[in-house]
């Protein structure tokens, strides 16, 4: 237990600040021309062929391939086609709910909402539990709800299913393709392996500007040793480190997926990466752990791959993981928006429904919650009135498959680097794409509606971060501190009779790094969510973490042979789930 009188953590993060930071993101057009590829090209062959409202509905299939953009081939196509199975099967689910339950009646309303609160729940466990990031479910769950409307312009469950099979086809190709020619790269280069280059100089990029944001802060406190001043000067630090932190992490888990650490250990790419790392690892190891951002503490050596798919999805469905946590208010979220949309007799539930799961989807401690709510809600205003301007000059055939395929650009082009300017794009492209389905409505009473159906959405979200589980991030440490003492003990009651090389310890020694990581995000959740109870258990928090990490860094100076597990043994922390109350810890 933590003494009482541990260290009060330094100040967050100012809300203002997150709502309108845009962090770079290196080169995104690339990405953004095979988005609107991915959609634009089915499309304009359907067209052709005189297939207007099924050319419409390719769109969503198209969504695919933004799950695989940055990731190595090796494991794109899989990534990409699975997305796309899963899109396919949400528009079939939406189209059976829209032509046999119309969302219209109160009881196809209810129907629709508690399907795509389903849809989302599932989404929200696989997405947390396999760390997967943005975009989440939310594609999922926008395809089920336009597969929901699209019976209203005649087209059944099946033809809008194959249309969407037609665009994740399509989409696997295009995120391919850049795989055989890349026209945009140096002839000589190796287009098989640009994901990995790419990965790695934008680690080089970031690291880059962290060591010159040091820099630039170390020479101002020298001129101006002003308060304000100096926590200015913090807070560049710490997004430079931030930044750094994931784009080291993005690279190796890049490389890792194109397995070119455990085949090809001297390759350049990975000398490169782990020059960076330790460049990175030594400027930090001299600064503070940042507590909004605990899982940025880099720490050298080569971090090693994932656990199997296996083991996190099931790690994930202990009732104290974080992955529960967020599948429950997702799921309550969704529900109650959605029920409160049919009650009301609003036309589009299924609205409400997508902007309750935008905002919790991955999860968010409450402060990242209320800026994904703000970027939501300011989004879908500006949204709806971009909508409404281009709905109302009444755009078919080519034309409005040109705004879409523009609209699909946009969207690709800003999403990582602020969500709530992509909201702006990706509220007039869902809604163009299920125009058809109201032939005749007016364009601006439409817009009010959907505005309506949002605010409740975000509404029922933002409650659910302090009603659904108001102690959840107090169960999930102390959860995640057990595990990861349990996987330390585990590795060294091991390691007593094998080598720190075998297979079998390396196994378990992954397993360890990724508690560690669990712990730290379980961590930056706690402190966003409940900050006083936080301090109280950052000492705590940082035991586990150092001697963990510590035990690793041993295995990996030890290189081959055996440790002595006995020293490791006395220091490692007792965290016996019996002596720590869940969700009630001091």
């Amino acid at each position: 237990m933590t003494r009482p009188d541990s260290p009060a953590l330094p100040p967050r993060q100012g809300l203002r600040r997150m709502f309108v930071e845009v962090p770079p993101r290196g080169r995104r057009w690339p990405a953004g021309v095979r988005a609107a590829l991915a959609f634009g090209v089915p499309a304009l062959v359907l067209l052709a062929l005189g297939h207007q409202t099924e050319a419409l509905l390719t769109a969503a299939g198209g969504f695919a391939v933004v799950y695989g953009e940055g990731r190595a081939f090796r494991a794109r196509w899989a990534v990409v086609l699975v997305a796309g199975a899963a899109l396919v099967a949400s528009a079939a689910v939406g189209g059976l709910v829209g032509q046999y339950a119309p969302a219209h009646t109160v009881t196809g309303g209810a129907i629709l909402v508690v399907v795509l609160a389903v849809t989302a729940v599932i989404g929200a466990v696989v997405v947390d539990a396999l760390r997967l990031g943005p975009p989440g479910p939310f594609f999922f769950v926008l395809t089920c709800a336009i597969g929901s409307v699209v019976p209203l312009a005649g087209v059944s469950w099946a033809v809008n299913a194959g249309c969407v099979a037609i665009g994740a086809a399509w989409a696997a190709v295009v995120s391919m393709s850049p795989g055989v020619r890349d026209p945009i790269r140096r002839r000589r280069a190796d287009p098989r392996r640009a994901p990995e280059r790419d990965a790695v100089a934008a680690a080089e990029r970031a690291v880059a500007a962290f060591l010159t944001a040091l820099d630039d802060t170390a020479r101002d406190d020298d001129s101006d040793d002003t308060a304000g001043h100096e926590h200015a000067s913090g807070n560049r630090v710490v997004s430079a480190r931030h930044r750094a932190a994931t784009a080291v992490d993005t690279a190796w888990a890049t490389l890792h997926d194109a397995r070119i650490p455990a085949r090809r250990p001297d390759d350049p790419l990975v000398a490169r990466l782990l020059t960076v790392h330790h460049t990175f690892a030594t400027a930090g190891a001299g600064l503070p752990p940042s507590p909004d951002h605990a899982a940025d503490a880099v720490h050298d050596g080569i971090p090693m791959a994932r656990p199997s798919v296996g083991f996190r999805l099931r790690r994930a469905l202990h009732p104290h993981s974080h992955a529960t946590t967020t599948a429950v208010r997702v799921g309550v979220a969704s529900l109650a928006a959605g029920g409160l949309a049919v009650a009301a007799g609003l036309g589009r539930p299924d609205w409400a429904v997508v902007g309750a799961v935008l905002v919790l989807q991955q999860g968010p401690d409450r402060p990242r919650g209320l800026v994904r709510a703000a970027h939501r809600l300011a989004g879908t205003a500006l949204g709806v009135v971009l909508f409404a301007a281009v709905f109302s000059l009444h755009p078919s055939g080519f034309v409005l498959v040109l705004i879409l395929m523009g609209l699909q650009f946009l969207v690709e082009l800003v999403i990582a680097r602020n969500y709530g300017i992509a909201v702006v794009f990706i509220t007039p492209l869902a809604l163009l794409i299920g125009g058809a389905s109201h032939p005749g409505a007016q364009a601006w009473p439409l817009a009010a509606e959907r505005l309506l159906e949002t605010t409740i959405g975000v509404a029922c979200a933002v409650a659910a971060l302090w009603v659904v589980l108001p102690r959840a991030h107090r169960r999930c440490l102390d959860w995640c501190l057990v595990r990861t003492v349990t996987a330390c003990e585990t590795l060294l009651v091991h390691l007593r009779g094998a080598t720190v090389d075998a297979p079998s310890s390396m196994a378990l020694r992954r397993d360890v790094q990724f508690e560690l990581t669990g712990a730290a995000l379980a961590a930056e959740h706690a402190v966003g969510d409940d900050r006083a109870w936080a301090s109280r258990q950052w000492n705590r928090y940082l035991r586990v973490d150092t001697v963990g990490h510590g035990l690793l860094a041993a295995c990996r100076t030890r290189g081959v042979g055996t440790i002595d597990p006995a020293p490791w043994l006395t220091r490692l922390p007792r965290e016996n789930p019996r002596d720590v109350p869940s969700g009630a810890s001091e």
